[in-house]
């Protein structure tokens, strides 16, 4: 119920609704797959996280909801317009590539651990922070990096 509530707060605080980044169908016969519109800026991470799921099987809410104890679990969306998970939990600073440059710049995080995530700017400075055990909604745009170190 305390982790409903948490998802809650974030719908909240990005004006309502959790959102759903997706992308059109290709015009054509039936039976098409789904296609991005235009491709985007490839999302990287070093050292890579512990664990990737590209391309999610789930809405990014319900992944990251589910992010495994003691893991930071996020998503970005990716050069293709399909969300990428990411879960991190070595103490390490993280250097992020075009994170929140495709789609909406603002994802949902849960730090589902016992330290605290900062987000960091271009000269290491502490944009932000998540504490442990809370979910929150980040703006990536400005974030260069992030460290699980404390």
């Amino acid at each position: 119920m305390l982790k409903n509530l948490k998802f809650a707060t974030a719908a909240i605080a990005l004006g309502g609704v959790l959102p759903i980044w997706g992308f059109a169908a290709t015009p054509g016969a039936a039976g098409t797959t789904q296609t991005p519109a235009a491709a985007g800026a490839l999302v990287s991470v070093k050292p890579s996280a512990e664990y990737t799921e590209d391309p999610l099987r789930s809405t990014p809410a319900t992944w990251v909801s589910n992010c495994p104890k003691y893991r930071f679990c996020t998503t970005q969306v990716g050069s293709t317009g399909r969300n990428i998970g990411f879960q991190f939990y070595r103490c390490a600073e993280y250097a992020l590539t075009n994170w929140g440059v495709n789609g909406n710049s603002y994802r949902l995080v849960y730090n589902n651990q016992n330290v605290t995530v900062n987000y960091l700017n271009q000269r290491h400075g502490v944009v932000d922070s998540t504490g442990p055990w809370k979910s929150d909604v980040v703006n990536f745009k400005p974030i260069w990096y992030i460290s699980l170190c404390n």
